[in-house]
C-alpha cells in the first residue's frame, strides 16, 4: 500500500473539504510529495505530488483557469485542491467536468483551511507509510528468501504473496499457461497485453490490474499480475512490487539453469546422434526418453544454414545478434509448425547448421517435409524484421530406428550439392542429388579428367579468345534436346547465327551432334566441367 488522496481525506484536517470529481480514483491515486502552486504550471509539478492553489487569476477567466488545472493533470499529479472563498469564488463548471471526463481528483476547500497544516500532514503520513512500506517489503522479501531455502515451489510463493497483498496473485508469460496460486480457479485466458512498465489496468469486470514486467537476462520473461476485485482497495506500493520481484529472480534463475541443462544434455544428446556415437542402442533409448524425444519412430532429415543478405550499415555484433534471433525463431515455428501437422520433431542447431528431424514414414516424407518447410517460411515471411534466408538440405527416410547418422549425412550432401549447384535459398533433396554424386566421383578420376579437358578445354578456350561463349551454346542445346528452334529462342540468336556455332563446336570437339554417342559424351563433359573445371 501508499499513501493516497482517500487517506489525506480521511484526516479530520480535510473534513471540510468538498470532492468535485475523480471519486472513484481517490483510493488509487498515489502521494509522494506536496506543492503550492499558481499559473503558470510549467515544469514545477512531478508525478503523485499533491498539488495546492488558490487559482488567483484565474477566476475572472474560466478558460485560463481550464487551462491551468489541465496542465497540473497533464504534469501527473495525484490530485489538486483549491482554496476557494477569496480569489475564487466557485470553481467553474468547465473545470469540474474536465476533471470528472478525465477522473481526475478535484478537491475545494474553505478558504480558513491553512496549506501549512495539509503540508505538514502529508509530509508526515508520507513518512509513515514509507517507514511501513520499508517493514512490509523487508517482511515479504525474508519470508520469500526462507521459501526458496526451504525448497519451496513458485507456485507456493506466490500463494504466500497473495496473503500478504489481499489479492489474486499469479505470474503470466508469453506463450506459457500463467501460473496461479492455489487459492484461485485457473485460467488460460490472458485479459491484457504485455506492457514495457509497471501499469494498472481496469477490466471491463470491475477489476483491477496492477502489472509489473519481470525483466531477466535483458529480455522480458512475464508479468507480475496482482488482481484486485475490489477496486477501492489501494493499490500495492509499487516498490513493494519491484522488491517482490526481485526476490522472485530466485525461482526463475532456478529454472533457467534446469532449462539450460537440459538444453545442453539434448544438444549433446542430438550431436552423438548425427554423429553416429553410441555403444549401446538401449541406452540411447532410455536417454532419449529422459529428454522427452521419441527416437524409435521414423524421422526425415532436414539440414539448412543461414545465407545472409548483406548489410553493409550493420555492425559485425548487430548482425551476430540478428542471425542470433533469426535461428531462435526459425527453431520455435519449426516446433509450431510440427505440432500444428500433428508431428513429432527434434531440433538442434549445431555446426552452424539448423538440424531437424521431422516425423514422417517413407510414402509421405518427400509431401510431409515440403509442407512443412512452406509453413515455416511462410512464418518468418509474415514476421519479418530478419535480413536472412535459409537453404535446405534434405535426406532420406533413414533418420529413427538406429540411422540417424546416415540421414544427417545425406541430407548435409544434398545442402551442399544444391548450394552448389542452385546458390542459396533453394531445397535439394538426397533423391535429387545422385547425378552429381556420380559425377563428383567421376571428377576424381585423372583419365576422365584429361577426357574432359581435352572435350570441352577447346569450347571454352574459344570462347575466351573470341568472347564467344560456345559452352553455353552446348549446354543450351543439350536442354533443348536437339531443337535448333528452341535453341534459338532460348539464346535469343538468329538461326543461322546458332548453326554457325553449332558447326563450330563440332570442329573444335571433333564430335558429331548427330551422333547418339557423341552428344551422350558432350553431355557428360560438359557437366563435368562445370563440376570441376568450372572458373578454371
Amino acid at each position: 500500500m501508499h499513501f493516497t488522496v482517500n487517506h489525506l481525506l480521511e484526516n479530520p484536517i480535510m473534513e471540510q473539504a468538498s470532492v468535485l470529481a475523480g471519486d472513484s480514483a481517490i483510493s488509487t491515486c498515489q502521494i509522494d510529495s506536496v506543492s503550492v502552486i499558481e499559473i503558470p504550471v510549467e515544469d514545477f509539478v512531478r508525478k503523485n505530488e499533491f498539488v495546492l492553489s488558490t487559482a488567483i487569476g484565474c477566476n475572472a477567466n474560466p478558460s485560463l483557469f481550464l487551462s491551468f488545472v489541465r496542465d497540473v493533470h497533464e504534469s501527473g499529479a495525484s490530485g489538486l485542491a483549491i482554496a476557494v472563498g477569496r480569489h475564487v469564488e466557485s470553481i467553474p463548471k468547465e473545470v469540474i467536468n474536465y476533471s470528472i471526463d478525465h477522473n481526475f481528483p478535484l478537491i475545494e476547500l474553505p478558504w480558513e483551511i491553512r496549506f501549512s497544516d495539509i503540508t505538514r500532514t502529508i509530509f508526515e503520513k508520507v513518512h509513515e507509510w514509507q517507514q511501513n512500506s520499508f517493514q512490509k517489503t523487508d517482511q515479504i522479501q525474508r519470508e520469500l528468501l526462507q521459501l526458496f531455502l526451504d525448497g519451496e515451489t513458485l507456485d507456493r510463493a506466490l500463494q504466500v504473496l497473495s496473503t500478504a497483498f489481499g489479492t489474486r496473485v499469479y505470474i503470466s508469460r508469453p506463450e506459457m499457461e500463467p501460473i496461479f496460486t492455489p487459492s484461485f480457479e485457473e485460467t488460460s485466458n490472458n485479459p491484457f497485453p504485455y506492457p514495457n512498465e509497471p501499469s494498472i489496468i481496469l477490466t471491463q469486470d470491475g477489476a483491477r490490474l496492477q502489472i509489473t514486467p519481470i525483466q531477466m537476462f535483458n529480455r522480458q520473461i512475464g508479468i507480475l499480475v496482482l488482481e484486485s476485485t475490489l477496486p477501492s482497495t489501494p493499490p500495492i506500493a509499487w516498490n513493494i512490487v519491484e522488491q517482490t520481484i526481485t526476490t522472485l529472480h530466485l525461482w526463475f534463475q532456478k529454472e533457467q539453469s534446469v532449462i539450460d541443462k537440459k538444453n545442453k544434455e539434448k544438444e549433446k544428446f542430438i550431436e552423438m546422434l548425427t554423429n553416429g556415437e553410441w555403444t549401446s542402442w538401449e541406452d540411447i533409448e532410455r536417454q532419449g526418453n529422459s529428454l522427452g524425444l521419441d527416437i524409435t519412430t521414423s524421422y526425415v532429415c532436414i539440414v539448412g544454414t543461414i545465407e545472409s543478405i548483406e548489410e553493409t550499415t550493420m555492425t559485425e555484433i548487430t548482425k551476430n545478434s540478428l542471425r542470433e534471433r533469426f535461428v531462435k525463431k526459425t527453431l520455435e515455428l519449426s516446433e509450431v509448425c510440427a505440432d500444428s501437422i500433428l508431428k513429432k520433431i527434434i531440433c538442434s542447431f549445431q555446426r552452424d547448421h539448423i538440424i531437424l528431424f521431422l516425423e514422417a514414414t517413407k510414402d509421405e516424407a518427400r509431401a510431409t517435409t515440403y509442407h512443412f518447410l512452406d509453413m515455416i517460411e511462410q512464418q518468418l515471411e509474415v514476421q519479418g524484421g530478419t535480413p536472412h534466408l535459409i537453404s535446405w538440405g534434405i535426406g532420406e527416410n533413414h533418420a529413427g530406428y538406429r540411422s540417424f547418422h546416415q540421414s544427417y549425412k545425406d541430407a548435409r550432401i544434398a545442402l551442399e550439392i544444391g548450394r552448389s549447384y542452385n546458390g542459396p535459398g533453394y531445397r535439394s533433396t538426397y533423391a535429387n542429388t545422385g547425378i552429381f554424386r556420380l559425377l563428383s566421383t567421376l571428377a576424381q578420376d585423372t583419365s576422365t579428367n584429361e577426357m574432359v579437358q581435352t572435350t570441352i578445354g577447346q569450347l571454352v578456350n574459344y570462347s575466351r579468345n573470341r568472347n564467344l561463349d560456345l559452352l553455353q551454346t552446348l549446354t543450351t542445346y543439350l536442354q533443348c534436346q536437339g531443337n535448333v528452334s528452341q535453341t534459338s529462342r532460348a539464346l535469343a540468336l538468329h538461326r543461322q547465327s546458332l548453326l554457325y556455332r553449332l558447326r563450330k563446336i563440332e570442329t573444335l570437339t571433333g564430335r558429331s551432334l548427330t551422333d547418339p554417342d557423341d552428344l551422350f559424351l558432350l553431355q557428360l563433359c560438359s557437366k563435368l566441367w562445370s563440376l570441376r573445371f568450372k572458373g578454371v
